[in-house]
């Protein structure tokens, strides 16, 4: 059917594709666009909900080789020239050129907090205006940057004190996304204020979005030999935890992902995802998790908030 659709027309088989997109899930939306190697682009996109986007990430998987005319996305990509453009919205024209942006980020994390100031945004409803701020960064960096790699994001009132252009942003988050290492595993440690300390092994710049699918959070957690801090204790307590790790990999195996684990109060708790429609390797944890006599619990997480202490 898409060989057919004129993208720069509305018509009835637009239409029909709007229902069949929304078959798919009812707040799935789609878009032409230019393509990059393709002449023209088919996006179908979560608009930004993360429990809609394993819908559209298997849409992709399941959609046709592209060709010469057709290719397909499962999210806005960036479009900086965009930003060129006007953009008419809520009774007013943006003259996006005249964006502005403030950025911010603490050495050591792994996110970009970002304001947009536009000067129409005075005379424009909140909502409007949060709405651009979130086009404009759609189009600087692309919807799956915003998410991977942007925090705190502020619609402004006023210009900033040191306001920076779209290249800069863009460059920032290049410069974020280079140090990028989805394997590296990190340590922390912290202390709670009745004195009970904890110990965390995570990977802290791996993202949900590198894995869309793997939407269900499964909570493992094993009691250990202690040392009096609640810590495990040295030599056998270790080995123990290592066996139940390299067994729950070697459960898993490609089928999900180890985000990190926990251990506090003679408990180490185990962050595994994976993809919801794999019903076998869920009933595969349960079966190892009742052999070694642990527990464990599931439910639905595809943003991962149950993980953002480890990945920000």
């Amino acid at each position: 059917m898409a060989h057919s659709i004129d993208p720069r027309r509305a018509s009835e088989l637009t239409d029909e594709l709007t229902r069949r997109v929304q078959a798919i899930h009812p707040n799935l939306t789609w878009h032409f666009g230019a393509g990059v190697e393709a002449e023209h682009c088919l996006t179908v996109s979560a608009n930004g909900v993360a429990a809609v986007r394993p819908a559209a990430e298997r849409w992709l998987r399941a959609a046709p080789a592209a060709t010469p005319t057709w290719e397909f996305r499962s999210s806005q990509q960036a479009d900086p020239a965009a930003l060129a453009n006007l953009l008419d919205i809520a009774g007013h024209k943006v003259d996006l050129s005249r964006t502005s942006f403030s950025i911010s980020r603490s050495e050591g994390r792994s996110r970009v907090d970002v304001g947009v100031f536009h000067p129409a945004f005075a005379q424009m409803p909140q909502g409007a205006a949060q709405q651009v701020t979130y086009l404009v960064l759609d189009w600087v960096v692309g919807e799956d940057n915003v998410e991977r790699w942007l925090g705190r994001i502020e619609t402004l009132s006023s210009e900033p004190v040191e306001p920076a252009s779209a290249d800069a942003l863009t460059r920032e988050v290049a410069r974020l996304a280079a140090a990028q290492n989805a394997d590296e595993w990190a340590l922390g440690r912290w202390e709670s204020p009745d004195g009970t300390t904890g110990i965390a092994s995570y990977r802290p710049w791996l993202r949900w979005l590198d894995h869309p699918t793997l939407d269900r959070h499964h909570l493992i957690a094993m009691t250990y030999d202690a040392q009096p801090n609640g810590l495990p204790a040295d030599g056998a307590a270790l080995d123990a935890l290592r066996t139940v790790e390299d067994g729950l990999m070697s459960t898993v195996g490609s089928r999900g992902v180890l985000v990190g684990h926990e251990s506090s109060r003679c408990v180490r708790t185990f962050h595994i995802y994976t993809d919801s429609e794999d019903a076998t390797v869920g009933d595969d944890i349960n079966a190892y998790v009742a052999r070694t006599g642990h527990t464990s619990r599931s439910s639905p997480d595809p943003a991962w908030r149950e993980v953002r202490h480890f990945t920000g």
